[in-house]
């Protein structure tokens, strides 16, 4: 563990925020009560309001002083903002809002279980010490391929429990664990179950996380629903790949077998047999629900994968009714343009052009299809990327120093003061930037600003000797230096803007002024053209008056 990550987890995680709230213990008291204790996964709005409403009952029977505000409120908070002790959702059964334990109060539940949870009053390192043995053992042996090892390890087998049998059927005595073993291997089981439970949020959120990938890329691009289709099955397809989704599947298909369930139920069974355990009560009660509860956990997150599927589905079918509905808004507007043709038929020509020869073509002609061209982003830095070097690059951003523009307009006048023009990398080289590079920018952003001359199609380089030095304050070094492309920048004095702002301004004025005369230039042709318009109909109309009565004769 790292200092940066620690303070980060301190600073944003939920986890560490339900931990150092002041009402911590009932919280995490009703929760574990709520939740863990009764095997619930989620409940709804109304049953959890009651449940919190007698929980806070019993706190003031007992003088308690937390949680004194109305069951919703908690509700509320635990569910928004930088809480999110709870996650609230909806679902086709219920009618009303759901809760259920969120990934961070999982692992809260999970850290102070481990701690105070001492009803055993034991902490098992013999049997642990052995699982890890037999764990790594099992590795060793099943993790390679080579025949000749495992043939070894099934003859040591064989031949271990061939003594055994041997041993007992001479009438020996047979081996148990110690009282103490037993308790401490049981202790292990239920950690077991009680961490497996919680992982089923990590494997949900995931599933969760595609299906927002999913609506987001069909709300934001204008793919192809091939191309969302395609995107949702491969990343669907590289979840099931990874570790987590790969054990998740398998852990379904033991759960769901009917072998297995019969398998643990004889075994639970069995262990109500074993005395040292008679006095674990909850622990029991526990174990004999375990198939059940599981069996809900797996559940839910299929649920969550059908949604998964259903989202497909539907944004296919919005698409095709799209479509459709499309195809129907134009057939009515071509029923309605001809319904008012026929009330006011027009003498203009019209029709449509309707293909009467079938275009025939043979299917072999067509190609296979094809998977799409993957663009593949090209590796922009030249060394791999360290989580040590991010660090410090954060820590120097953090470290920069707030610049003083007031004191950098100032140096920008005193140069003024001398001359007319100041280019900016004559100013930088008079006065070195103390800040780096992030001074230089705001040099160019003051020009910018107060109207001096920025040309962006011409460049110049800077040169920066600058270091950090072990406290992150920029300090010179003239053993190394940066370079920068900066805009040409050259500050002008007052005189000189002013004199630039009349010449931009009588130069709008100008162009204002024969866009005028063209628009006036254009009305006059206008009206000189409906002059002569009007003069042609005026002679065309005197000379019919005049014409004679007989077309032949004068």
């Amino acid at each position: 563990m790292k200092l940066e990550r620690l303070e980060a987890f301190f600073s944003t995680s939920p986890a560490a925020r339900l931990l150092r709230s002041p009402n911590a213990a009932p919280v995490v008291c009703f929760l574990q009560q709520t939740f863990k204790d009764s095997g619930l996964i989620a409940l709804p709005h109304s049953e959890l309001v009651a449940r919190l409403g007698g929980f806070q009952q019993e706190l003031r029977d007992m003088g308690s002083e937390g949680l004194r505000d109305q069951p919703e409120s908690y509700l509320t908070v635990w569910c928004s903002g930088d809480s999110r002790w709870l996650r609230r959702f909806l679902d086709a059964e219920h009618t009303e809002a759901l809760y259920e334990l969120s990934p961070p109060s999982e692992d809260v539940l999970k850290f102070l279980s481990e701690i105070l949870d001492r009803s055993l009053g034991f902490v098992g390192t013999e049997s642990r010490l052995n699982r890890i043995m037999e764990t790594l053992s099992d590795l060793v042996i099943r993790g390679s391929a080579d025949p000749q090892r495992r043939l070894e390890h099934l003859k040591a087998e064989r031949d271990r429990l061939a003594a055994e049998i041997a041993l007992i059927e001479s009438g020996g005595d047979v081996a148990t664990y110690s009282p103490t073993a037993i308790r401490e291997r049981f202790a292990d089981a239920l950690s077991d179950l009680g961490k497996l439970q919680g992982d089923f949020r990590a494997v949900e959120d995931s599933f969760k996380s595609i299906t927002r990938d999913v609506q987001k890329r069909n709300a934001e691009s204008d793919g192809s629903r091939g191309e969302i289709l395609g995107f949702a099955l491969d990343a669907e397809d590289t979840l099931k790949t990874e570790d987590q989704g790969v054990s998740f599947y398998e852990f379904v298909r033991l759960v769901l077998s009917p072998t297995k369930q019969r398998e643990l139920e004889g075994i639970v069974s069995r262990l109500d047999e074993i005395e040292e355990l008679a006095e674990q009560l909850d622990g029991m009660q526990r174990i004999r629900s375990m198939m059940g509860s599981l069996s809900d956990e797996a559940e839910k997150v299929l649920r969550t994968t059908r949604r998964l599927s259903t989202t497909l589905r539907r944004l296919l079918d919005r698409r095709t009714a799209a479509g459709r509905q499309r195809l129907a808004e134009v057939l009515r507007d071509i029923r309605a343009a001809g319904v008012e043709l026929a009330e006011h038929p027009t003498t203009d020509r019209f029709g449509l052009e309707v293909e009467t020869e079938l275009g025939l073509s043979c299917p072999f002609e067509r190609s296979f299809w094809r998977a799409p061209a993957q663009f593949e982003m090209p590796e922009l830095n030249n060394g791999t990327p360290d989580e040590d070097n991010r660090l410090q690059a954060f820590r120097n951003l953090a470290a920069m120093q707030r610049l003083d523009w007031s004191g950098m307009r100032r140096t920008v006048t005193a140069k003024l003061r001398e001359r007319d023009r100041v280019p900016l990398v004559e100013l930088l080289a008079e006065h070195p930037p103390k800040s780096g590079a992030i001074e230089v920018l705001g040099y160019v952003q003051i020009a910018h600003d107060d109207g001096h001359e920025v040309d962006p199609n011409l460049t110049e380089t800077v040169l920066l000797p600058a270091t950090f030095d072990d406290d992150l304050s920029w300090t010179p070094d003239h053993d190394q230096f940066q370079a920068y492309e900066v805009p040409r920048v050259t500050y002008l004095s007052r005189r000189l803007r002013v004199a630039a702002s009349r010449r931009e301004a009588a130069a709008d004025k100008a162009s204002a002024t024969d866009r005028g005369d063209t628009t006036k230039a254009k009305g006059d042709a206008a009206t000189v053209r409906g002059d002569t318009a009007t003069a042609q109909r005026g002679t065309a109309s005197v000379e019919e008056r005049g014409a004679p009565a007989n077309p032949n004769g004068h």
